[in-house]
């Protein structure tokens, strides 16, 4: 496993004509998992992190206000995401 600094936070940013959330990210494991989940908990999508950049296909999410965590080794971030204010 690689060391490095904890992750903090990382870049997020939504396609509207494509349907599609990226964010960038270079994980520190071949094990690195992301999950789109909605504010209470419940998992919408999980995969894995696709380095430099990950796409999350959004055409089936009804929820305005979601919750993006990846888990990288023994470190996670969690990360607010409002659809409604995205660019």
């Amino acid at each position: 496993m690689q060391k490095g600094s904890p992750i903090t936070e990382f870049k997020v940013r939504i396609d509207k004509v494509e349907q599609l959330l990226m964010f960038d990210y270079e994980p520190g494991t071949e094990d690195a998992l992301f999950d789109l989940c909605t504010s209470d908990g419940h998992i919408l999508k999980t995969g894995e992190v696709k380095g430099p950049v990950t796409r999350i296909r959004i055409t089936d999410v009804e929820d305005n206000e979601l919750v993006l965590m990846v888990l990288d080794g023994d470190r996670s971030v969690v990360h607010p995401i409002h659809l409604r204010k995205a660019i």
